[in-house]
């Protein structure tokens, strides 16, 4: 006859809830719009020449276009992230699909540039806050720590599979359908959700207890508006008088609200958090890691497209390889997980990184695209879970009524991350391209086309037809090969902060140990 003692019905009644099917059938319908969030962020830059022959956006137009979503995300952030405390992550999420609908209705039907960038606008106040309430919903609908994990890796495989696809999918869409579609596609997917909600996600009662204290909120908003706008000029303008004093204004502006949050009986921002050990040294990682695969990232397209001479399309299929290898290697985070060193479940995926970009910066100077797309992919492959699992070590060290606020950190630090590194990576990189540009076509190219291509790394294009074809082609292999060494460069520091992150971090959690 088998005996049950106390401690093991204490400890069957402590083993948290496994998720039944309606929770895992929630996470699906939540899933879906996030993807096709994603997309918007990348699908714009194929859409871009067909609404400017459509809409004629002048001026600064064109790039409010492409990036007013991104800046209004990234500064509503943080106020989502306790809204979705303060109302509910569920009625947060419904309501914020219900914008991203309705947005994505007003961008697809847009009658002139101002209608566009208003619903471009809408869209990016959407995603601010349909991300914090999201992970809410997927922390309290997945208690056990396995299922939590795959939940994870699910919610956050969607979002990065999202933007890698956002040029290929766009690419297709654009090839059958007008500019409109890329943004109509949305509707349906939001109605979705928006009927299936109600039923399938967890429903958190308001907390009421939580004030929201409006000139924290005029700060944060104010900030990260600036600091974003500055970064984003600075990889633009270079490093003139408008960015400087925007980047300028955004960091002071960011100290007061920092000094608000440590007065203030309800802050924003609860300052606890970065007392958390582990927050501090996932955010450091996090910073670091996006720092370092942003330029990169930003000039590989422009390399496939200049020196590789694909169309936009070409470049995006090609793309596909290496997005699904990250949207595959996302989904394994939990193997990593379920490491129980913190330290090496992180740095090892960081060291095969670095081998993998190693071999990128190699097959970059070889003629094959084949073997440069396989090393593309392994890279996203071995890379993609580690980014996941810094995420859920971050948002799980927090308490669970802070999932939101941690969330939206955590979102706001990889913005501010990414455009510092476009804007001063980026003005590295483009002084590197420079000087191999000098030294490589210096006598043989006349000095002023040599300088005008040197504004920018598609600017040759613009000379190219005014020269003799022998000066054009001595041009063509110059720029052809300062590129290739400038993007290698990038890939190269990359790799190189990839080893270096990774031991650091085992030094820093040698001690620590997975739930």
């Amino acid at each position: 006859m088998t005996t049950h003692t106390k401690n093991d019905d204490d400890a069957v009644d402590l083993a948290p809830p496994k998720a039944t099917l309606k929770q895992w059938m929630g996470l699906t319908i939540m899933v879906v719009p996030l993807f096709m969030l994603a997309t918007d962020v990348t699908v714009l830059f194929l859409a871009m020449p067909s609404i400017a022959a459509d809409l004629l956006p002048v001026g600064s137009q064109q790039l409010w276009i492409l990036h007013i979503g991104e800046f209004l995300s990234a500064a509503t952030m943080i106020t989502f992230g306790l809204l979705a405390g303060r109302i509910g992550a569920r009625k947060l999420l419904l309501g914020a699909v219900a914008v991203y609908g309705a947005a994505s209705l007003i961008a697809a039907y847009a009658v002139n540039a101002e209608m566009l960038i208003g619903g471009r606008a809408l869209l990016g106040i959407a995603a601010a806050a349909f991300t914090p309430a999201g992970m809410v919903l997927v922390r309290r609908a997945f208690r056990d720590p396995k299922q939590y994990s795959i939940a994870f890796a699910i919610f956050m495989a969607a979002f990065t599979g999202g933007m890698a696809a956002g040029p290929p999918l766009g690419g297709f869409i654009l090839e059958h359908f007008w500019w409109g579609a890329v943004f109509l596609i949305n509707v349906p997917i939001a109605a979705i959700l928006l009927i299936g909600g109600p039923f399938l996600l967890e429903c958190n009662h308001a907390d009421r207890s939580v004030r929201i204290d409006g000139l924290s909120v005029v700060l944060s908003i104010a900030a990260i508006l600036a600091l974003v706008f500055g970064l984003q000029e600075l990889s633009a303008a270079g490093f003139t008088w408008l960015p400087l004093v925007s980047t300028g204004v955004g960091l002071g502006l960011l100290w007061l609200f920092l000094h608000r949050q440590s007065k203030t009986a309800h802050p924003l921002l609860d300052l606890q958090l970065f007392r958390i050990r582990t927050i501090r040294i996932m955010l450091v990682v996090l910073f670091v890691g996006s720092f370092a695969m942003a330029l990169p990232d930003m000039l590989l397209p422009q390399y496939l497209q200049l020196v590789r001479e694909l169309s936009p399309l070409e470049a995006g299929l090609v793309l596909l390889a290496p997005a699904l290898g990250s949207t595959v290697g996302s989904l394994l985070s939990p193997l990593l997980a379920a490491v129980k060193n913190r330290g090496l479940a992180i740095a090892i995926p960081l060291f095969i990184s670095g081998i993998a970009i190693g071999m990128v910066v190699l097959m970059l100077g070889q003629a094959s695209l084949v073997n440069l797309v396989i090393a593309l992919t392994v890279m996203t492959f071995v890379g993609s879970p580690f980014m996941i699992l810094v995420s859920q070590l971050m948002i799980s060290a927090a308490p669970e009524e802070k999932t939101g606020p941690a969330t939206a950190v955590q979102d706001v630090t990889a913005s501010l991350s990414m455009g510092a590194s476009i804007a001063l990576l980026g003005a590295g990189a483009l002084a590197l391209y420079r000087r191999i540009l000098d030294d490589w076509a210096g006598g043989n190219v006349p000095a002023e086309a040599v300088e005008t291509s040197g504004e920018s790394f598609g600017a040759s294009a613009a000379v190219l037809a005014e020269l003799p074809a022998a000066e054009a082609q001595s041009l063509i292999e110059a720029v052809e090969g300062a590129f290739t060494r400038t993007l290698q460069a990038g890939y190269g520091l990359f790799a190189i902060a990839s080893i270096v992150l990774g031991v650091v971090v085992i030094f820093l959690l040698r001690r620590s140990k997975t739930s």
